[in-house]
């Protein structure tokens, strides 16, 4: 199989423990782009800090998609070529039914310019994955600006959140969660699989051409579109299952070890 475009997901995945790209995975991501190789970050962070903290360390990537398949940056000329928001009050008709079938629901939404969080969200969650206090940086949330919607809970986290949560969800969005107690529910298309193709569509590159990773429940469908999905070592168990393999963990270099492999061939 010739593959002309890697897509990793960052945390758990193409970041070590320490939610960074340590030297051996960046030397094997830059190794393939010398060789012509597509790299692209499929992650559920945000471009604005995400994509930043992606390329911290030298690796060389070509696109960063964010908010698990909501938007789009290309990292070569920082043009924002795609960005999938919720229709105008979805997200308040979201919030207030959620509010009335759930007790001690906190949320949060992610907005061109930052984000926004309830004092319930930070009571249950007051740091970020990077381990820093979590900020509001929009102050005055707006309906017509939302690109993702973060649902927490006091006592239900993560998996059984997805399940308490999924209900109350129009079925054309997405309710996913990157193991991190709360979930996030994205607007239709908004998932990392079909994401990645449109970016293949885009680039004439076939879904046999692509190698990508992952270690979440929000990495499935990228995992199960991709020709070839590998999960980590680190993965959950679902992710394994739809997997045409599995690597080594995030702290074992696993994806560095398959990319290595691959310059071999």
């Amino acid at each position: 199989m010739t593959i002309r475009l890697v897509a990793s997901d960052l945390d758990g995945t193409l970041f070590g423990p320490d939610h960074v790209p340590e030297a051996r995975t960046v030397e094997a991501v830059n190794a393939l782009a010398d060789a012509g190789v597509i790299v692209a970050a499929v992650t559920g962070r945000s471009w604005f800090g995400g994509a930043e903290r992606a390329a911290s360390t030298g690796a060389r990537l070509d696109w960063f998609i964010g908010s698990n398949g909501g938007h789009r940056l290309n990292v070569r000329t920082q043009e924002l070529e795609e960005r999938l928001t919720f229709e105008e009050s979805e997200v308040s008709d979201l919030i207030s039914t959620l509010d009335t079938n759930l007790d001690n629901v906190g949320f949060g939404t992610e907005h061109a310019g930052g984000f926004w969080f309830s004092d319930r969200f930070l009571e249950q969650f007051p740091n970020s994955v990077d381990g820093g206090p979590r900020r509001v940086s929009v102050v005055d949330r707006t309906d017509h600006d939302i690109g993702k919607l973060f649902v927490s809970h006091a006592e239900i986290h993560t998996t059984e959140l997805v399940d308490a949560v999924e209900p109350h969800v129009p079925d054309s969005m997405h309710v996913t969660t990157s193991g991190i107690s709360f979930v996030e529910v994205t607007p239709h298309g908004a998932d990392k699989g079909s994401a990645l193709a449109r970016l293949c569509a885009k680039l004439g590159i076939d879904r046999s051409e692509v190698i990508a990773f992952g270690d979440n429940y929000n990495d499935l469908t990228m995992l199960e579109w991709a020709g070839r999905g590998v999960a980590m070592g680190n993965a959950e168990d679902p992710v394994k299952a739809v997997a045409d393999e599995v690597t080594a963990t995030n702290d074992e270099y696993g994806v560095a070890q398959v990319l290595e492999a691959l310059l071999e061939t």
